[in-house]
């Protein structure tokens, strides 16, 4: 499999078991350091998500740059094995998150790229990408432009994280504007990309994640036969692994036809 999917997981202990590459939030590894538990050990490939979005949405402060940076240090020392790839601090810009914090997708760009040149400055031997944040192409190309300016040349990037997307990973807009920048030489992390955007443009991404494996067990009920554990599958490895499993077939059967029609 060409693009690598990192299944999302609020339960760190899972780095010590998992056999599949996971994406862990800050917010979720930040719990652990606050009740003084015992850091699991990174034992699989894994990822750094930045939980901003998760603050964002709930309305809750972010932490400052130094601090964050700081703690990202120490996170991965607790860990022993470092990243694939950290997540700055970059500002989402759908409306309801635009709404919350009273800032244009502008400033939420300039935020974005303000967070990668700081932390790459400050804490260097943290693996951070660039992350481009829009609604529209054309908003997605301005941004590929701020970076420009900035001295940083998102072709020569190993990874670009692609934000905003995981509301509307399934359209065709998306798989548009996916397309564009892959042909670019981009090469596209895809945030919160699951079965629907992996078949119409998950040739496009150098990988993926999602944690909706968790939420289609809570809301759908679901418990897999054998598992003794109380409630549903939304906290089960068993059932996120047969998730992801069943995810990422989408990318042996694509439907990826007529992608860039509409900006032909």
């Amino acid at each position: 499999m060409a693009t690598t999917f990192y299944l999302g997981s609020h339960r760190p202990r899972w780095l010590e078991t998992s056999p599949v590459p996971l994406f862990i939030s800050y917010n979720t590894l930040s719990e652990i350091r606050s009740r003084g538990d015992r850091f699991p050990k990174g034992l699989c490939r894994w990822a750094l998500d930045s939980g901003v979005f998760g603050r964002l949405a709930k309305g809750q402060p972010l932490d400052g740059p130094d601090t964050y940076g700081g703690a990202v240090y120490r996170m991965i020392e607790d860990i022993g094995t470092p990243p694939d790839f950290c997540a700055p601090q970059d500002m989402m810009c759908e409306r309801h998150i635009r709404t919350m914090t009273g800032l244009s997708t502008l400033v939420h760009q300039e935020l974005t790229v303000d967070s990668v040149l700081y932390l790459r400055d400050e804490f260097p031997h943290a693996p951070w990408i660039p992350v481009l944040q829009g609604q529209s192409l054309e908003e997605y190309l301005a941004h590929c432009e701020m970076y420009a300016q900035a001295g940083i040349d998102l072709t020569a990037e190993p990874l670009v994280g692609l934000g905003s997307v995981c509301r509307r990973q399934s359209t065709r807009e998306i798989g548009a504007i996916v397309g564009v920048l892959h042909a670019m030489g981009l090469r596209l992390h895809g945030f919160g990309v699951k079965r629907e955007g992996l078949a119409r443009y998950g040739h496009c991404l150098a990988s993926a994640d999602s944690l909706a494996w968790s939420q289609t067990a809570r809301w759908d009920q679901i418990k897999l036969p054998g598992c003794t554990h109380e409630g549903f599958c939304n906290n089960c490895q068993r059932f996120a692994l047969e998730w992801r499993e069943w995810t990422v077939e989408a990318l042996e059967s694509p439907q990826q036809q007529g992608l860039l029609l509409q900006y032909a």
